[in-house]
């Protein structure tokens, strides 16, 4: 019996492609896994009205990781165009599966600790206000899409990696979610 049980969410558009890739690298650096397959994404919203089926918030609560590809998302009026025709007008709403899980499992923002090099061109850039390329500050995290690209200084991945319970990962909120 492997170790880990994974719940697979390739989704939809590329997801279905680099999620056997991702796998695959699994595999063969020998991660110990047997993988669950889990609907998620457009196809589960056109045909259930539900980008984020019950079943598969079941499986991720049961088995606690999962490994998502991508999915689709289109504004609402495109989103309940598409809906089969017995659904349309139920009142069916479309959200964001990956905002969804977020607030169902406490994952209110994806933090990356990362070191910048000064003129890496690698490195995250984002505009100033005037419209010209900003590089960001050297050993900073950053953080998507949570904060909208705003880099927090190392202080506050300290900060808040104290904070939380040693098993999980830290996760650094904006003081208005506090």
């Amino acid at each position: 019996m492997a170790r880990y049980t994974v719940v697979s969410m390739p989704g939809d558009g590329i997801g279905k492609t680099v999620l056997p890739e991702a796998v695959r690298v699994l595999d063969a650096v020998k991660f110990d896994a047997e993988y669950v397959h889990a609907d998620i994404g457009w196809d589960c919203w056109i045909n259930e009205g539900n980008a984020l089926p019950q079943r598969t918030i079941d499986l991720l609560a049961k088995h606690k990781l999962g490994l998502f590809g991508a999915i689709t998302s289109k504004p609402k009026k495109e989103a309940e165009a598409e809906l089969r025709s017995e659904l349309r007008g139920k009142g069916f709403t479309y959200y964001s599966p990956i905002v969804t899980m977020r607030q169902l499992f406490d994952l209110h923002a994806c933090v990356r600790p990362c070191i910048g090099f000064p003129g890496n061109p690698l490195n995250f850039i984002r505009k100033k206000p005037g419209g010209g390329p900003e590089e960001p500050q050297v050993n900073v995290v950053v953080s998507t899409p949570a904060w909208n690209g705003r880099i927090r200084p190392r202080p506050c991945w300290r900060r808040c990696a104290r904070t939380r319970s040693s098993r999980r990962l830290p996760v650094c909120r904006p003081r208005s979610w506090r």
